[in-house]
């Protein structure tokens, strides 16, 4: 080491005072020049100030922490579009992403040596996420793969620690005062990046990622910002609206959402309109009202979301907290939305609104046995199934085909460490209202039809409803089987098409597909064709099939265009920014 005494200092020097040589535009160029044409010899350095200076506790903190600042410096100048030729050459290089990700880790890992202690703060103009963003933007921008097995080495192949630094980043900087919102929409950023990789995805929301970002959003929209930071703020603001959304698509639907309402989600996103005109790209623009207008609004399907959107919005319209939307606004007409959706099924939380009784089907093909909601023990395994008896669900278990669909929906409980939940009872009965009220929407073009079994599939994943009438069963499959588990429910609901069609009676069937987070959940329903026209739910005698209908699926959440599983790292389309 003594040797290399003189070239250290030297090294060490000019990284430190590269943004000094910057700012002088007479020499700013040819100094890049010299470094971008020496950068073989510069790379060395870099690995070698990581590997025997950085790492090593033994060695002095003071001349650790100036290497560091002089590394980051050097890898700063990815961040500059004057060397974007040169750039690619970071992230496919293994040991340079295997030192950007250990000062990231350091970060965290190290008091003594983060950019946040007295120590360093004099020092560091760069910032570790700074660079570790950079490269994934420049990997992204290039098409570039990053070796993320490779990178996953410097965590100790630990996704659960890779994820918890990443969510750390975020909490720090949002505690900082003043705070560095630069910073703020960089590790948002890098969080919905890793992302993209199904076991960092997984990891990230057991470290409770989602509420973090939500976090990160209430923070930007609670302050006022200038200059440079408004453009901050809307990148922090697109790339956590993005990742909620979808996070909420990732899990269990309706607890999030509940659960993102009560951190005053709405609100928060109506306050983000003033940040839209500084983002770029429309795809990104859209997405806040995406959240808001479709997302939310179709979740407004369970009467435990509508009542506390109901709730809200009464508190946003009092308050005036939205007046500031301009009219024609994509954020506004999303509000709009919302706002219709949710007047429309207000009204069906009316005590004297008729709807019709919760039943239950028992889920045992061979059993046709219909009764009163809460009738029916449920399985504990899939908590969608219900059966009459113990005989009944043995019997499916054995012989019939619940035994492969429910280990099919544990995989998904396992997967995502118990995050899947069971539809509440209050749910239940308000679906019926829901369906019976689309219906009557088409009263006269059911009447006009004069079947004997109309069959009638919904879609209200989408924040507005999709209907198609098919008892000819020319489309068998309008929505699609988006998972495997969906050819179950498909299955028995052709059977049921079959066994109504030799019934003199007439009714209604319904598919009705619902959201579901991970996965939509799928809705078998049958009424009697005359107090679906009358709407007359007073007394119901015949809880028999076809008359009444009721069962309920859900899936295991792995689509046909499934996330990537294993270390791979093997890209993803983006759907990000």
């Amino acid at each position: 080491m003594e040797e290399l005494r003189v070239p250290t200092l030297c090294m060490t020097t000019l990284g430190v005072t590269l943004p000094f040589w910057r700012a002088c535009n007479e020499i700013s160029d040819r100094l890049l020049q010299h470094i971008l044409r020496h950068w073989q010899d510069v790379r060395q350095w870099i690995i070698f100030f990581h590997d025997e200076i950085i790492t090593r506790p033994e060695v002095d903190l003071e001349l650790r922490v100036l290497c560091k600042a002089s590394v980051l410096e050097y890898l700063g100048l990815l961040q500059h579009s004057w060397v974007l030729p040169w750039s690619p050459q970071v992230p496919a290089d293994k040991d340079l992403m295997r030192v950007i990700s250990n000062l990231w880790l350091l970060e965290i890992d190290d008091p003594l040596f983060s950019s946040w202690s007295s120590t360093c703060t004099q020092l560091h103009y760069q910032r570790d996420s700074a660079i570790f963003n950079s490269a994934i933007l420049v990997a992204h921008e290039v098409n570039i793969k990053i070796d993320w097995a490779h990178v996953l080495r410097v965590f100790g192949n630990d996704c659960d620690k890779f994820a918890r630094i990443a969510v750390a980043h975020l909490q720090y900087e949002l505690f900082q005062d003043p705070p560095d919102l630069e910073c703020i929409a960089w590790d948002v950023h890098i969080i919905s990046a890793l992302a993209l990789t199904a076991n960092l995805h997984l990891a990230l929301l057991k470290q409770g990622s989602l509420f973090t970002c939500m976090e990160a959003l209430n923070f930007v929209v609670s302050n006022s910002w200038e200059g440079d930071d408004r453009k901050y703020a809307a990148r922090c603001v697109v790339n956590a609206t993005v990742y909620l959304k979808e996070g909420l698509e990732d899990l269990d639907g309706a607890p999030l959402v509940l659960t993102f309402l009560h951190m005053n989600l709405i609100p928060t996103l109506l306050e983000c309109e003033p940040y839209l005109p500084l983002v770029d790209r429309d795809p990104a623009r859209h997405q806040l009202g995406e959240l808001l207008g479709r997302t939310l609004a179709s979740y407004t399907i369970y009467r435990s979301v509508l009542k506390r959107v109901i709730a809200i919005i009464d508190q946003v319209q009092e308050a005036g907290d939205d007046r500031h939307l301009q009219k024609g606004s994509l954020l506004y007409e999303a509000w709009q939305r919302l706002e219709e959706a949710v007047r429309e099924r207000a009204q069906m939380l009316r005590p004297d609104y008729p709807t019709p009784h919760a039943v239950q089907h028992c889920h045992n093909e061979r059993c046709t046995r219909v009764d009163s909601f809460g009738s029916f023990r449920r399985c504990g395994g899939c908590l969608h199934s219900f059966y009459c008896s113990k005989e009944c669900q043995r019997f499916d278990w054995q012989q019939g085909k619940h035994k492969a669909y429910c280990k099919r929906i544990q995989e998904r409980y396992v997967r995502t460490d118990g995050q899947m939940f069971m539809i509440p009872c209050n749910d239940f009965g308000f679906f019926e209202s829901i369906i019976i009220a689309e219906l009557r929407k088409h009263r006269d073009r059911i009447i006009a039809h004069k079947l004997r079994v109309n069959v009638v599939e919904f879609d209200f994943t989408k924040g507005v409803t999709d209907v198609v009438f098919d008892t000819l069963r020319q489309d068998p499959k309008p929505f699609k089987i988006l998972c495997p588990c969906e050819q179950f429910s498909h299955d028995r609901w052709e059977s049921l098409l079959v066994k109504a069609k030799r019934s003199r009676e007439q009714s209604i069937l319904v598919r009705a597909y619902i959201p579901g987070g991970m996965s939509r959940k799928i809705l078998l329903r049958g009424y009697e064709l005359r107090r679906v026209l009358e709407n007359d739910w007073k007394i119901e005698n015949k809880l028999v099939f076809p008359h009444r209908l009721s069962l309920t699926f859900t899936c295991c959440g792995r689509p046909s265009e499934t996330r990537l599983e294993g270390r791979s790292g093997k890209r993803l389309t983006q759907r990000r920014i």
